[in-house]
C-alpha cells in the first residue's frame, strides 16, 4: 500500500501537465479555460489555462483584487494576477471589471516569460497576446516606487514594488535573451486611474496602464485611460541590447491627466503613433532612449491632437522621423493643476513649455503641417514660455537635418528654438 501511495505521488510530482500557480491547483495543458464569472480567486487559473493551451477564454463579472494573499507579516508584497506566458493567449474581457483593492502593491495583471519555460511543451514556441474589453480600476491601489516625481505621491499611498501596472506584459528575459512574446494587440479597454475625474495625475494609483516588452509586433488601439500616474501605454524593446520589440503602432486612444501619454522606449524600430487624443499630460507622445546609445529608428508621428501638455511631442536619439499633420493646443496653459509658470511644469529639459521637442534627432527627419497653438486669453499668455520646435543636442548627439515645412504657430514666444 505505501509502495502504491509513493509511486502515485511521484507520478503527481512529475506529471508535466498538473501544474501549480498559485491560487490553487489549476493548469493542464489540454481543458478548455472556464469563464470565472467574477471570481477573482479562479480568474489566475483560467488566465494560466487558456496560455497552457492557446484557447479562448471569455472573461465577464466583476472581479476585486488585493486580498486574495497573506501579508501579515508586514514584509510580503501583495501583487495581483500572476500568469506565466506559455502558448498563445486570446482573451475577451468585454464587460468584466478588474478592480484593485487598497492593499494592492504590485501589478494588477502581470503576464511574464519565464527562462527555458516548457511545461506544455512551449519551450521556444512564440506566443501570441490578444486582449480585447474590460474595463480596469487602479484608483485605490499603491504607488510603485518608481513613478515620475514620488514626493506628489499622497501620504498612505505608497507603494514597496518597483511596477504596479493594470495590464504587464514581459516578452523576454533580459539576462538571458530567452524570448517568447510575438504580436500583441490589446484593444477597447478602459482604464481609471483616479477617484474623480478631475483629479491630477499624481493623485492615481498604480502606475501605468499597459506596459509591454519584447514584443515583435504590437498594436495599441481603441482604448481609453483616465488618470495615469505614469504612462498610459508604455512600450519597450527588450533583450540586454534592446534587440527584441520594434513595429509598435499606437492608434485611436484617448488620454486624459497623465504624466506620460504613449511612450516607446530603448531603442524600438518602427514606430507609429497616429489619429490619438490627449489632454492634460506632461508629455504627449514620445520617444525615450533610457539607456545612452540606444536608438530607435524610423518614427512616424501623424494626425494627432493634443491639448494643454508641457512638451507635446518629444523624440530622443532617434533616426528617421515623420512628424505631421499634428494640433497642439492651449502650449503654456496649466498642467496638472499646476499653477506656477516656472518650476511646477514638470519639463524635465527646461521650464518651457515645448510643442514638438527634438533630442538627438539625426538622419533624415521631417516636420511638416503642424498647427501649434500657445494659450490665449489667459494671464499665462505673457508669464509662460511657450516655444513651437525645440531643437536639443542630447546624449552627445546633435539635431540635425530636420526639414520643417508648412507648420503654423501662434502665441508662442519663439517658432523655432536651438539649444
Amino acid at each position: 500500500m505505501r509502495t502504491n501511495i509513493k509511486n502515485s505521488l511521484r507520478i503527481l510530482a512529475t506529471c508535466s501537465t498538473m501544474l501549480w500557480v498559485g491560487q490553487g491547483i489549476a493548469a493542464d495543458c489540454s481543458s478548455n479555460p472556464a469563464n470565472p464569472n467574477g471570481k477573482a480567486s479562479k480568474l489566475q487559473n483560467a488566465l494560466q489555462q487558456a496560455t497552457n493551451t492557446g484557447k479562448p477564454l471569455r472573461l465577464t463579472g466583476t472581479y476585486y483584487i488585493g486580498t486574495d494573499k497573506d501579508a501579515t507579516d508586514g514584509k510580503q508584497i501583495l501583487k495581483g494576477i500572476n500568469v506565466t506566458l506559455r502558448k498563445d493567449l486570446i482573451v475577451d474581457a468585454t464587460g468584466a471589471r478588474f478592480i484593485a483593492k487598497a492593499d494592492l502593491d504590485g501589478d494588477l495583471f502581470s503576464f511574464d516569460t519565464k527562462n527555458n519555460d516548457n511545461v506544455c511543451g512551449n519551450k521556444d514556441q512564440l506566443a501570441d497576446f490578444t486582449w480585447k474589453g474590460g474595463d480596469f480600476d487602479m484608483s485605490r491601489a499603491k504607488v510603485s516606487t518608481v513613478v515620475p516625481i514620488t514626493r506628489l505621491t499622497p501620504a498612505g499611498r505608497e507603494g514597496k514594488d518597483k511596477t504596479a501596472d493594470a495590464l504587464s506584459i514581459r516578452g523576454v528575459v533580459n539576462t538571458t535573451n530567452y524570448h517568447k512574446l510575438n504580436e500583441l494587440v490589446i484593444e477597447r479597454i478602459n482604464f481609471y486611474g483616479t477617484r474623480n475625474n478631475s483629479d491630477p495625475f499624481y493623485e492615481a494609483g498604480g502606475d501605468s496602464g499597459i506596459l509591454m516588452t519584447g514584443a515583435l509586433k504590437a498594436t495599441i488601439r481603441y482604448n481609453n485611460f483616465y488618470g495615469v500616474r505614469d504612462a498610459a501605454v508604455y512600450l519597450s524593446a527588450g533583450g540586454d541590447n534592446g534587440q527584441f520589440g520594434d513595429h509598435f503602432t499606437i492608434h485611436d486612444n484617448y488620454v486624459e491627466r497623465a504624466f506620460d501619454g504613449f511612450t516607446s522606449k530603448r531603442g524600438a524600430d518602427n514606430i507609429v503613433m497616429r489619429n490619438n487624443v490627449l489632454k492634460d499630460v506632461v508629455v504627449g507622445l514620445s520617444t525615450k532612449s533610457v539607456f545612452r546609445g540606444w536608438q530607435a529608428t524610423n518614427v512616424k508621428i501623424r494626425d494627432n491632437t493634443i491639448d494643454n501638455a508641457m512638451r507635446a511631442i518629444s523624440v530622443e536619439t532617434t533616426n528617421n522621423v515623420t512628424i505631421e499633420d499634428n494640433e497642439i493646443n492651449n502650449l503654456g496653459d496649466v498642467v496638472a493643476a499646476q499653477t506656477s509658470a516656472s518650476k511646477a511644469n514638470f519639463n524635465a529639459y527646461s521650464d518651457a513649455f515645448e510643442g514638438i521637442s527634438l533630442n538627438g534627432v539625426q538622419g533624415t527627419n521631417i516636420v511638416k503641417n503642424n498647427k501649434i497653438r500657445g494659450v490665449t486669453g489667459s494671464s499665462r499668455e505673457r508669464s509662460t514660455t511657450a516655444w513651437g520646435i525645440v531643437h536639443r543636442s542630447y546624449e552627445g548627439r546633435n539635431t540635425k537635418n530636420i526639414s520643417k515645412i508648412n507648420n503654423t504657430f501662434s502665441n508662442v514666444d519663439k517658432w523655432s528654438k536651438y539649444l
